[in-house]
């Protein structure tokens, strides 16, 4: 389902089965039958929502939530995880199998058995090291406060991810330049997303329990 709410009020504004831009082409006459100005617009970073926004609400300042931009980059670590995976022998692939975890949760809220596993396998496989590395100083640019050295620091992140001729991190740098005014807007506005992740996690609760 795709789902559009007020982030101010918080109330749902449309509701669409499908996670492309044509769910959103109902909300679209609505909006033209409206004739409401909207400003601001959090999303993800798929692309077929991002050419709908542009498409339908050309004005509007396209906000990508840092919780999407570390959510993607934690994929792109799973991936990396899972290529060194297919590559090592049956015996060696223990080390690595359901560990992803280890890799993506905040370096933060590890305990220390966890801490000190993750670090033994950032040594054994250089390319999760360095990736998890550099998912950590993508995480630290969320806490800078001052705009300039926030998109300095972007740019030379996504330099250094290239420079590792890593291609997953490669890829990841390349996300990050093409959305790059969206995901400074996220310090230029302090909209956040986060309200809707919340809804989201509320839905999928709902959805549990009756299955259950």
């Amino acid at each position: 389902m795709t789902i559009v709410r007020d982030l101010y009020s918080g109330a749902t504004l449309f509701v669409g089965r499908g996670k492309s831009g044509d769910t959103l082409e109902k909300f679209a006459a609505q909006l033209k039958r409206s004739k409401v100005q909207i400003q601001f617009v959090a999303v993800d970073l798929a692309p077929s929502f991002t050419s709908w926004i542009k498409k339908h609400t050309p004005k509007a300042t396209i906000v990508y939530d840092h919780f999407h931009v570390i959510k993607l980059m934690n994929e792109q670590l799973c991936n990396i995880r899972r290529r060194i995976m297919r590559e090592l022998e049956d015996k060696e692939k223990v080390d690595l199998k359901g560990k992803r975890w280890h890799f993506n949760r905040n370096q933060e809220n590890l305990n220390e058995q966890t801490r000190k596993e993750l670090a033994n396998y950032c040594h054994l496989y250089q390319e999760l090291g360095t990736a998890h590395e550099l998912k950590e100083a993508l995480r630290r640019i969320y806490k800078i406060r001052n705009l300039v050295f926030v998109e300095n620091t972007l740019v030379y992140w996504c330099e250094k991810a290239e420079a590792c001729q890593i291609k997953e991190l490669f890829s990841m740098a390349k996300t990050l330049r093409k959305h790059a005014a969206g995901i400074v807007a996220f310090w230029k506005t302090g909209i956040t997303s986060a309200s809707m992740e919340g809804f989201n996690n509320k839905i999928g609760w709902l959805t549990r329990q009756a299955c259950v």
